[in-house]
């Protein structure tokens, strides 16, 4: 749904106002408060780990965005469904994609592709936090971004 809608925009066939956003919870809230301060095509064009759109949504309520609590849990849940952030598999990634995805020193990345060379593919988050050198906290506020 990211894909079409940026592309499309990006060739000037859809306008800002003409998106469309998926069927959900928070579609109406999102339509109704977001669309106050910037156009949808800032929603569509952004994707985001959860913990990075709360981080935005909770920003946005800070700046007159009217939503409650239970409101920005809402649109936190939506918004990381239908625009999450692309996942990068650290099974199949290159250094330099791994660096730019993961916000990675370039030793950090080339440490995860040696030791996936010399032990194979990681089976999930725990398993690429023994890598020398990197911060689990780190990894830990990217594992929506993370695939195996």
């Amino acid at each position: 749904m990211r894909g079409i809608a940026l592309f499309l925009l990006g060739v000037g066939l859809l306008s800002a106002q003409d998106i469309v956003l998926p069927d959900g919870k928070a579609k109406k809230l999102i339509t109704d408060t977001c669309t106050e301060c910037h156009g949808l095509d800032t929603v569509v064009a952004t994707g985001m780990t959860t913990d990075d759109w709360r981080t935005t949504v909770k920003q946005m309520v800070k700046r007159g965005a009217g939503l409650s609590p239970e409101q920005i849990d809402t649109v936190v849940d939506y918004l990381s469904v239908y625009f999450g952030a692309e996942k990068i598999n650290v099974n199949t990634a290159t250094a330099a994609e791994l660096q730019k995805a993961l916000l990675l020193t370039a030793d950090q990345a080339a440490a995860i592709v040696a030791h996936r060379k010399e032990n194979g593919n990681f089976k999930d988050l725990d398993g690429l936090k023994k890598v020398a050198g990197l911060d689990a906290k780190k990894l830990d506020s990217k594992k929506d971004s993370i695939g195996f």
